[in-house]
């Protein structure tokens, strides 16, 4: 009996870590099921290793072996459906049930069709096809972004065309008037579906239907992988390998269980090389664009993280990419965003940017330190287009209002900072182009190679000390981002330029030391 016993105890034992087991790999202690799914994946002609097989919706997952054979635990309740992903294939998929599994993968077309005519972001009852009569979510979150906006953005039209922003023309920098030539460059980014012998490849204000739409959802999700190419002097759509059908549908993404028969899954859209062609750019000889260099740089590189980390990060408000349209639902933190970025820009500023103040008199004189660090950022500040600039301005004021001298060494603001802040004590971060004449502000394609960069670097505190004359009764601390130079600005009759990162005035009181951190 006791040998019985002891049998039975053993084998309790044994079921019980076989149903932990179970336990552990789905993480729900509602699944206790010790039953296997497996089977084996191949296309054409031969075994497929290293695919991802995976329960649709979900983190339970395992990757065929060199025989593209596979072992998964049954889902507890029903057979549960299986997809099965690999790049350079199309996703299939099974539904799980008894008895062993026979998965066949098609690869994908090996040319692409140049000629594929491209369909439309834009919702519309009467073309069943266009992306935004089924991804309702996403095509919204498209909408606000920069890069549906990368053809008809008037800032970028009026430095583009000469206009200003009540579309009077021959108001200041054009790129067409200057260097008519140069302008295919902007359009391999901005217009990057545009066919190359449309007339508007060279004047992106005649782009019509999906070109006109910039950097649209067709497009991006064509991209298979990036060109073996030097990042900087290769620009946009020719840094990018496209996969475009010349029959039927396919789109490429980051999920590896989406299954319509038309999808596959690429790793080079969780990575930072997917948007390097167009966020890295020497034109006309004048590094213009610097965001990807400046990442690999960066303590997020080293972290591990990409630029669709934070640029993409999950809202949590999505769970469904096609509601109602055949999208399943998923967990929040799986789905991207597609603004593109965290928030609004001032946001997005704040919370990279810590700031500490530090004051007290002395002597007849006021001191003020500031310390700025960029945390959480994977690039310079500010980075993008090479003439954004933030300015730091401190000033000091008596009781009366007043407001002191500046004194001793203290840094005051360049003409460049524009009138407004002109000679007021404070620093510039930007980059600051010039012409071989020596003339600044210039646009990027009059400017001479070399620049000034006195940009914030991530991760390092930037130190600067202010005397002012007197005993001020207050501090004020000002940190200002501008899209353009103000020049410009003032010439375009731009109406948004400034952006008020942070305005804090603080009390200086005799023999006490003020200090404010933040925003």
């Amino acid at each position: 009996m006791r040998s019985v016993g002891s049998r039975l105890i053993l084998c309790l034992v044994l079921v019980s870590g076989i149903s932990l087991l179970t336990w552990r790999w789905y993480g729900s202690p509602s699944v206790v099921a010790i039953d296997t799914v497996y089977g084996e994946v191949r296309d054409d002609r031969d075994p497929i290793p290293a695919a991802t097989v995976r329960y649709q919706g979900t983190r339970a997952s395992t990757v065929t072996d060199d025989q593209g054979r596979f072992r998964l635990p049954a889902r507890f309740a029903g057979s549960g459906r299986l997809t099965v992903a690999k790049a350079g294939y199309f996703i299939g998929a099974a539904r799980a049930g008894s008895g062993a599994l026979a998965i066949q993968l098609r690869r994908l077309p090996a040319v692409d069709y140049e000629s594929y005519r491209w369909i439309s972001p834009h919702p519309d009852a009467g073309s069943s096809q266009n992306c935004g009569n089924c991804h309702v979510g996403i095509y919204k979150e498209w909408s606000g972004s920069g890069h549906a906006r990368s053809v008809d953005n008037r800032h970028f039209l009026n430095l583009y065309d000469g206009s200003d922003w009540h579309g009077r023309r021959k108001a200041g920098w054009s790129l067409l008037a200057d260097n008519p030539d140069g302008a295919g460059v902007c359009t391999s980014c901005h217009a990057p579906s545009l066919a190359f012998d449309d007339p508007a490849y060279y004047d992106l204000r005649q782009a019509t239907g999906s070109a006109a739409k910039g950097v649209h959802c067709d497009y991006c999700h064509k991209v298979a992988d990036v060109e073996d190419v030097q990042f900087g002097l290769t620009h946009g759509r020719f840094g990018l390998k496209l996969l475009r059908p010349e029959k039927g549908r396919l789109f490429l993404g980051p999920l590896d269980d989406v299954e319509r028969g038309e999808d596959s899954y690429a790793p080079i859209y969780r990575d930072s090389r997917y948007c390097a062609s167009c966020h890295e750019g020497v034109v006309f000889g004048v590094h213009v664009y610097g965001t990807y260099s400046e990442w690999l740089d960066s303590p997020a590189r080293k972290q591990g993280k990409q630029c669709q980390t934070c640029h993409m990060a999950p809202t949590g408000n999505m769970t469904n990419f096609a509601p109602g349209h055949g999208g399943i639902p998923r967990d929040p933190q799986t789905l991207g965003n597609h603004v593109f970025f965290a928030g609004n820009h001032r946001t997005m500023l704040q919370q990279c940017l810590k700031t500490a103040v530090r004051g007290n008199l002395e002597n007849q004189t006021t001191f003020v330190s500031v310390a700025i660090t960029p945390g959480d950022v994977g690039h310079r500040v500010p980075t993008g287009f090479v003439d954004r600039n933030l300015a730091l301005v401190v000033e000091a004021f008596s009781k009366e209002g007043k407001p002191l001298q500046a004194i001793r060494e203290t840094p005051l603001l360049p003409i460049v900072a524009g009138k407004a802040f002109r000679n007021l004590p404070g620093v510039l971060y930007a980059k600051q182009l010039s012409d071989f004449d020596g003339n600044s502000p210039v646009p990027f394609w009059r400017a001479r190679p070399e620049l000034i960069d006195t940009r914030l670097v991530p991760g390092t505190t930037a130190r600067t000390a202010y005397r002012f004359s007197g005993s001020a009764a207050h501090v004020r601390v000002r940190i200002i981002h501008r899209r353009f130079w103000q020049t410009v600005a003032d010439e375009k009759s731009w109406p948004d330029n400034e952006l008020i990162v942070i305005d804090k005035t603080l009390p200086v009181l005799p023999s006490q030391v003020t200090e404010w951190s933040g925003p």
